[in-house]
């Protein structure tokens, strides 16, 4: 891996939680409104899980800050599979209408809540059709090198039940011993800090390309150069299997758009159509 300094990573990663969070509101051609809400909240979380990653690596947890920047990679590889692997976002609109559904039911087994139950067996049954594969599956799709892939393995030694659990609490004195340690820091905290990174950037360019921001997509491939970050994983498909259109802008054939607007707190979005 080239050595980027790891300052200029955590500028990066902080960078991009800003400019989610300054984000107001975002102009999407009509044809991508749909997706785009699709796609926000899973790009949201991606920035949010590496921008806390980085708070708690600072609050001296880095051992415990390692799962976030693992979910941020499952995040954003999950989000650019869907968004440039034709039929993705069909395919991903049926996985969320049967985890939706699926998650009402276990919860109002859980709750005991009756009357959420009744509820949930009112809801329409999902649509018949292929969901998204194992995340291991688009993974290893979008990622030949195993770069990605490997780096999602030694994280992921955080957060299961593994040997790291043992070792990390464990130390030998100078005659050999075995002793209780207290924690240190996480050995690979640069590795964990370049993923939480390059997570982000695969995020800002999907929303970069569906909200057809010209400027930004000149900005991120900048920075992709300057950080060694992708901007994406298209590369790694065959051209058969790519979305078609990726290549030009995401402005679609309808010249009408949708404006949404964030609004302040936890309001409901607002969505404004703008005149022909």
């Amino acid at each position: 891996m080239t050595q980027v300094a790891q300052d200029k990573l955590e500028h990066w990663i902080r960078d991009s939680a800003t400019r989610l969070g300054d984000a107001t509101e975002y102009t999407v051609a009509r044809v991508h409104e749909n997706e785009f809400f699709l796609l926000y909240g899973v790009i949201a979380r991606t920035i949010h899980f590496a921008e806390t990653f980085l708070d708690l690596a600072e609050d001296g947890k880095s051992a415990e800050a390692v799962p976030l920047a693992r979910a941020a990679l499952e995040h954003a590889v999950t989000a650019q599979w869907v968004f440039i692997v034709d039929g993705g976002i069909d395919r991903w609109r049926l996985s969320v209408e049967h985890d939706r559904l699926d998650h009402y039911k276990t919860l109002s087994e859980w709750l005991k809540h009756d009357e959420l139950a009744r509820e949930v067996q009112q809801l329409p049954e999902p649509t018949k059709g292929k969901r998204l594969p194992k995340f291991m599956d688009m993974l290893r799709e979008l990622d030949h090198d195993r770069f990605l892939e490997t780096s999602y393995m030694i994280l992921s030694q955080q957060v299961h039940v593994t040997h790291a659990a043992v070792m990390a609490f464990i130390e030998g004195d100078e005659d050999g011993n075995s002793q209780l340690a207290a924690p240190g820091d996480y050995a690979y905290a640069y590795q964990a800090t370049y993923v939480a990174a390059v997570a982000c950037m695969l995020a800002r360019w999907i929303i970069a390309k569906l909200t057809n921001d010209v400027d930004e997509l000149r900005v991120l491939d900048s920075l992709s150069d300057e950080l060694y970050l992708p901007v994406t994983l298209i590369d790694q498909l065959p051209e058969h299997k790519r979305r078609r259109g990726l290549a030009t802008d995401m402005g679609g054939t309808e010249p009408v758009a949708s404006r949404h607007r964030r609004r302040a707190g936890n309001e409901p979005s607002r969505v404004i159509a703008q005149p022909d």
